[in-house]
């Protein structure tokens, strides 16, 4: 069993389920693979001293933005300080107006994880070319996101310890 803290995530590979803040799921071998794989790869990040985590969500699947979205909630709670930088076809994703279905894995929908991952400290910033393209304004946005500009990203992204993802 690997365990962040018992309070927030557990996942045991033999019952094949996930335990995230007292919320039992059940997982198929490859779900709980990629889980394991990702507390893995946290516990790794936090050994070597990495602060920062930017991630970049560009696509509007919601298989890959609730993943990288997931991973980000992860890694925030983890201790490590995270940014989100949604762009491209992802900007829709934080739209106040839409609803959108739950990444299975987590029970939750996308801008829900991303309101979450505001509320827990972490950081999400809406790419401000992609919002203009858009024609996407601040008030259409969620709670916690933020459109920036590319000196606010190159600040984050630059910022000392910090590694990235993609998805």
């Amino acid at each position: 069993m690997i365990a962040i803290t018992e309070e927030i995530f557990s996942i045991s590979y033999n019952s094949l389920a996930i335990n995230i803040k007292g919320e039992k799921m059940k997982l198929n071998k490859k779900i709980a693979s990629a889980f394991m794989m990702l507390f893995l790869t946290v516990g790794a990040y936090a050994s070597e001293g990495y602060k920062n985590l930017f991630v970049t969500i560009t696509s509007d699947s919601l298989k890959v933005s609730g993943m990288g979205v997931a991973v980000s909630n992860a890694f925030q709670s983890a201790g490590v300080n995270t940014t989100i930088l949604i762009g491209a076809e992802a900007a829709k994703l934080a739209l106040k107006k839409g609803k959108q279905e739950a990444f299975g894995p987590t029970g939750k929908s996308v801008k829900e994880m991303l309101i979450g991952l505001s509320k827990n400290g972490g950081k999400v910033m809406l790419c401000g070319m992609c919002a203009k393209y858009a024609e996407i304004k601040q008030s259409d946005v969620i709670e916690g996101v933020k459109i920036v500009s590319p000196g606010d990203v190159a600040g984050a992204l630059l910022a000392p310890s910090t590694q990235t993802l993609s998805f």
